[in-house]
């Protein structure tokens, strides 16, 4: 239940979760290879703080998040043993209840045009969007914690013939998100599910997923705006904007002002990450957000939209840690795959899915997955080794 509670309610059920493991079990656990990384991360990032003469409050506020996260995971994935079955179906359980919340949700809200969870579980406001967001913030937080989930629904083999009604409800709530992320996912998804079905007509299927899939993102902007623009000018910039992805340093950030607020932020958010200094090595943790506010300035009443987490893993990675540190992360992807589980590969179509739409390095359910799949990688035979699991 934690990886939905907050940003900051996520945190301290963590800390006290650890506290009562450690009180109980009177041992701390931390690898040296972590302390390696964790060690490299602060030294790199000091030192480009101090190259580009950023301010490091935003670093120490990262820095701090993210040892709290990591140090309190690894130590409930450390010590607290179940099977991975057992957590998957609990963390389905999970999503299948918040789905049903969000279905309610959107048909209240469609008939009354009211929100009956205006606010999250940790007291912040909730996007009255008229899309399901259920009691997450707003519907792209909602897709990315059932990311897994979905996914486990449609690619496992037998899942869906067994639990038909469960399915089904968390099938419908994903996809009255209507988020980006939720179609980009959609479309992993059945990519992956036609090559499981149809391994011979694979090179074929590609082709035609790949165009229906950039059918659907080009017009993505009439889906959720409902209506053209009036101007086929403008029409024709969001066109060639969006189907180019024109973030090189001829691009200006004031042409991405004229589009819709979602192509404005990820537009914007890339031309930052590949303008931003030290493109090898990156600014350092924590540092997209002042890049943003070092190479674009504006009076747009939309400036600084999704600033801190990029609207994207792929433009934060980039503009934080530079080519390295995005290549580092591919070969974690690659590394810790088990291709023996399934569930390994839904959480693959969520880290995918997150490096186009999603930049948070710790909310809902962000980190959580990421230890998933490094323990989930460690028992290649699932039947034979229980997988230490929340």
């Amino acid at each position: 239940m934690s990886i939905v509670a907050g940003r900051y309610t996520e945190p301290a059920i963590l800390i006290m979760q650890t506290i009562f493991i450690i009180y109980q079990i009177r041992k701390i656990y931390v690898g040296r290879r972590w302390l390696l990384i964790g060690g490299l991360v602060f030294f790199h990032s000091s030192l480009m703080i101090l190259l580009t003469g950023y301010s490091i409050s935003k670093f120490i506020q990262q820095i701090a998040l993210l040892v709290t996260m990591f140090f309190c995971y690894y130590q409930i994935f450390h010590y607290c043993h179940k099977g991975i079955n057992e957590w998957f179906n609990k963390y389905i359980d999970l999503i299948y209840l918040l789905s049903l919340l969000g279905i309610v949700q959107f048909i209240i809200m469609s008939i009354t045009g009211k929100d009956i969870f205006p606010y999250t579980l940790d007291g912040f406001i909730t996007q009255n969007s008229g899309r399901l967001h259920a009691v997450l913030m707003e519907p792209g937080n909602f897709a990315a914690v059932s990311i897994p989930a979905t996914a486990y629904v449609v690619l496992s083999k037998d899942y869906y013939l067994k639990n038909k009604n469960k399915s089904l409800v968390i099938l419908t709530a994903f996809i009255l998100t209507f988020t980006t992320s939720s179609f980009v996912a959609i479309i992993i998804i059945l990519f992956l599910k036609i090559n499981q079905l149809f391994k011979y007509l694979k090179y074929l299927l590609i082709v035609i997923v790949v165009f229906v899939g950039f059918w659907i993102i080009s017009n993505l902007n009439v889906f959720s705006e409902g209506k053209y623009f009036e101007n086929s000018k403008l029409a024709m910039i969001e066109f060639k904007v969006t189907q180019t992805l024109s973030i090189s340093k001829d691009a200006d950030p004031e042409y991405f002002e004229r589009l819709n607020a979602s192509s404005y932020a990820s537009l914007t958010n890339y031309w930052i990450a590949f303008n931003a200094p030290f493109r090898m090595i990156g600014t350092g943790l924590g540092t997209h957000a002042q890049n943003y506010e070092h190479l674009y300035k504006s009076d747009y009443y939309l400036y600084g939209l999704n600033k801190d987490d990029a609207y994207s893993m792929f433009a934060r990675l980039y503009s934080e840690f530079g080519i390295i540190g995005l290549c580092i992360y591919i070969l974690f992807l690659v590394k810790f795959y088990n291709k023996k589980n399934v569930i390994s590969l839904c959480l693959l179509v969520f880290f995918i899915s997150y490096l186009i739409k999603g930049g948070n390095y710790t909310l809902y359910g962000t980190a959580f997955f990421h230890f998933v799949y490094y323990f989930l990688s460690l028992r290649q035979n699932i039947h034979n080794k229980k997988c230490i699991t929340n």
